[in-house]
């Protein structure tokens, strides 16, 4: 008789339907780790472009430390008001570089290449 309770026991265990029911809930955890996965991947791509966008900026703070380091001399503010408004001392000349106005400029057709514009060139658009 102690056979029988035995096997009694273990046989809810042993069941199709336990077993059904186990496979379901493998099959659940399975799918969910497949979304932790992708979740992972996408979240180590923002990481690194957030890493990079970091370095940029503290590239950037340096940059713009340096230059405000520039402007706290007399050389820098010198030269800062010199690039934005042009000005020079007394007793220097400016110099000003302009283009002749009567160089011939290329026109759009002498810039087209290609074959459908060599058509068009041939029987006079």
């Amino acid at each position: 008789m102690s056979e029988f309770k035995k096997k009694n026991k273990y046989a809810l265990w042993h069941s199709p339907l336990a077993l059904i029911v186990l496979f379901c809930v493998f099959v659940g955890f399975a799918y969910n780790m497949v979304g932790l996965i992708k979740k992972e991947r996408e979240t180590s791509k923002n990481r690194a472009s957030e890493l990079n966008k970091m370095d940029e900026l503290r590239k950037r703070e340096s940059k713009l430390s340096a230059d405000i380091d520039k402007l706290n001399t007399e050389e820098g503010v010198e030269e800062s008001v010199r690039d934005k408004f042009q000005v020079v001392k007394p007793g220097e000349k400016e110099v000003l570089i302009v283009e002749d106005q009567d160089q011939a400029t290329p026109t759009e057709e002498s810039q087209e290449h290609g074959f459908w514009n060599f058509i068009k060139r041939i029987f006079g658009k």
